[in-house]
């Protein structure tokens, strides 16, 4: 492994732990279990995940691959995109399912709009992050 993909790696699993903090610092502050003075420090995930997505999906062109027309691909650019796709929907409707089983279990309540743009953000980073994981673009 090259130190770009190891790079890119690293800037995909702190993107991860971006979304990570950023969900666990609001559900501490909605839950009460720590001061709403403290959910100015949302900021520093936001900057981690802005700061990581500009690594390991921009600069890469990987976003640009995953968000383009199949007629402006190649066959292998299809065929990479197509099978992270297929993975990345797998895994992001099981995350989703355990994600609504934790809210309807635990009486967390509904799914409110932080979770929700979480969650639409994570649908639209998989198919970019399996190819950032397992190609050597």
């Amino acid at each position: 492994m090259n130190k770009i993909q190891q790079k890119r790696r690293l800037a995909v699993i702190l993107n991860y732990i971006g979304i990570l903090a950023m969900l666990v610092l609001f559900y501490l502050i909605k839950l009460q279990v720590i001061e709403t003075i403290y959910l100015v420090l949302e900021i520093i995930p936001i900057i981690l995940i802005v700061l990581t997505f500009r690594t390991a999906f921009i600069k890469s062109s990987i976003w640009k691959i995953t968000h383009s027309s199949s007629k402006k691909l190649d066959e292998r650019e299809i065929h990479e995109v197509l099978h992270a796709t297929n993975i990345s929907y797998s895994l992001f409707a099981i995350v989703t399912l355990v994600i609504i089983y934790i809210f309807i279990l635990s009486g967390l309540g509904q799914i409110d709009a932080v979770l929700a743009i979480s969650l639409l953000y994570f649908a639209h980073i998989l198919p970019a992050s399996v190819i950032a994981w397992n190609e050597k673009l």
